[in-house]
């Protein structure tokens, strides 16, 4: 991942991939993007370390998108807020608080959560074996993330707000 040529992106596509994908599942289509990428140690030569990028849904939400090599711990890693409520997760655990669901204060981690699925490699092999059903990425999902990782790449490069697909 720290030779673009070889793989396309820097620090941010290789992590940010990962929590875009996250967004895309909560909020659904993208219409533009723009991101400012950039090395900040300059281990990897002129290889991106870190990014933030701005996020324009489909649907009227307006997001962010961070991720990088140069952040030691990720502490933060997601936050939404909105009219209704919000939601982060701090250290791997969630604060959440809702109008809309009572016993939501955010002081405390809300543990009112469904069992955690398989971990995905192992849904990963489950669908290599043969197991229907698996909850992966199909490829349009795939091919969709990576349609809007491009496009944050081509916003910092032109220093622009980017149309997606």
């Amino acid at each position: 991942m720290a030779d673009p040529k070889l793989a396309g992106v820097g620090a941010f596509g290789d992590l940010g991939t990962h929590k875009l994908d996250i967004l895309m599942w909560l909020f659904g289509g993208i219409d533009e993007v723009t991101a400012e990428v950039r090395a900040v140690t300059h281990r990897y030569g002129d290889t991106d370390e870190t990014g933030e990028g701005l996020i324009h849904f489909k649907n009227g939400i307006l997001g962010t998108l961070a991720a990088g090599w140069v952040d030691i711990e990720d502490p933060v890693q997601l936050l939404i807020s909105g009219t209704e409520g919000h939601a982060v997760i701090v250290e791997n655990h969630l604060y959440y608080k809702s109008k809309k669901v009572p016993r939501t204060d955010s002081k405390e981690p809300y543990t009112q959560l469904p069992a955690a699925p398989r971990a995905p490699m192992h849904q990963f092999l489950d669908a290599v074996g043969g197991s229907k059903d698996q909850p992966l990425v199909t490829p349009r999902e795939a091919a969709a993330r990576v349609q809007v990782m491009e496009a944050m790449y081509t916003g910092a490069r032109e220093r622009k707000w980017v149309k997606v697909g």
